[in-house]
């Protein structure tokens, strides 16, 4: 279940201040939860379905970024394995540098989030914090409107794809 919360929230490898920002990218964003569930599912080489929950990110002018999951489930199956609803929540806190138009790189060092689920009967809870150790740094190229905002990232799953304006 780590790699699983690693994977697709997995912002972050050294501290890094702000740095420039496109406009379009500042506010608070929420990722969708059935795109996120398709990178799961692409990740464990099984199915994944989003249930509930949200995941949002803010960025300010300045390229400060907060990640924040709150009780994300979505169902996971694998062969030969039942079916496993996992809980996600948690933050991450970061920096982001995209002002080109074309390419971004997030760094996000601060993290606390946890994953949940029942597995064959027991109940499991994996902590992934700051103190676990780093995840890796998110890059790629970006795309934003008004309204939507798109991460193509080198390695899927370091970031969601798809978000939506909130504000």
């Amino acid at each position: 279940m780590k790699a699983l919360l690693v994977g697709v929230f997995g912002l972050g490898l050294c501290a890094t201040s702000a740095h420039a920002i496109d406009p379009c990218m500042v506010g608070v964003w929420e990722a969708d939860g059935h795109d996120i569930a398709h990178v799961m599912a692409e990740q464990m080489g099984g199915t994944a379905t989003y249930l509930s929950g949200t995941t949002s990110l803010e960025i300010d002018q300045f390229g400060n970024m907060t990640l924040l999951v709150d009780d994300l489930v979505i169902e996971t199956k694998m062969p030969d394995i039942p079916a496993i609803q996992v809980t996600i929540s948690g933050y991450s806190e970061g920096a982001m540098n995209a002002d080109d138009g074309r390419s971004y790189v997030a760094n996000a060092p601060h993290y606390d989030l946890v994953g949940s689920a029942d597995v064959l009967g027991t109940r499991m809870e994996i902590p992934v914090t700051s103190a676990s150790g780093p995840w890796g740094q998110s890059t790629g190229i970006y795309g934003c409107t008004e309204d939507g905002l798109a991460f193509e990232a080198d390695k899927l799953g370091t970031i969601p794809r798809s978000w939506t304006r909130v504000r």
